[in-house]
């Protein structure tokens, strides 16, 4: 038998979720099995976030993904995953590196759900949008993180940045991005970053 690509039964087992979650009598459980492999000295051994979506369509069978996001947490990373079957809300959090499931959440029925849920196969990827967020802000932007969503029918990106303003030292702002086309939708105006005293060790700068 043929092996089937990630990226082809990613894509198989969301069009199952979706159908499920949109029209009940089709409902089929998914079939997904993501593994990470390193097959070079070059490849990143940090999930991506088409393989995070896969964990967790693979978790929840005939489920789709509401949003995924990626923002540290006390200097640690971890994949934050939120998704709907028919009768349920369920919220995972992954670790980047082992892909374990840290955290589940699990809540009641979504309403609106066709309108709420994307194909990750059908965005673009985090770290293009945050290079569209870092050269919109320009200057010593860096990205601290991003939120992926589908709200009203619409997938966007939310890249936090920070960066060094004359006035306030380093600020935050938040920068939209359509996920389908990569535009910028909009931003937010600059605020005030409040750095802990030295022995709180709650504020880590991405990259140090």
């Amino acid at each position: 038998m043929k092996k089937k690509s990630f990226a082809s039964v990613l894509a198989c087992a969301f069009a199952v979720g979706v159908a499920a979650v949109a029209v009940p009598q089709v409902a089929v459980a998914a079939d997904v099995n993501p593994t990470l492999t390193i097959e070079g000295p070059n490849q990143s051994m940090v999930l991506s976030m088409r393989q995070v979506a896969g964990i967790f369509l693979a978790k929840y069978p005939n489920s789709a993904v509401h949003s995924i996001t990626l923002k540290p947490d006390r200097g640690r990373f971890a994949y934050e995953v939120t998704g709907y079957t028919l009768k349920n809300t369920y919220k995972i959090s992954v670790d980047v590196i082992t892909s374990k499931i840290l955290k589940e959440e699990i809540d009641g029925k979504e309403k609106d759900i066709p309108s709420k849920v994307f194909n990750p196969l059908n965005v673009i990827e985090p770290k293009k949008a945050e290079a569209v967020a870092v050269a919109n802000i320009g200057g010593d932007a860096i990205s601290k993180g991003w939120e992926l969503e589908a709200e009203e029918g619409k997938v966007k990106y939310e890249v936090t940045i920070y960066h060094t303003d004359e006035k306030m030292g380093l600020v935050e702002q938040d920068v939209l991005i359509d996920a389908t086309t990569g535009d910028v939708i909009t931003k937010t105006l600059p605020e005030k970053v409040e750095i802990p005293d030295e022995n709180d060790d709650g504020f880590v700068l991405w990259g140090d």
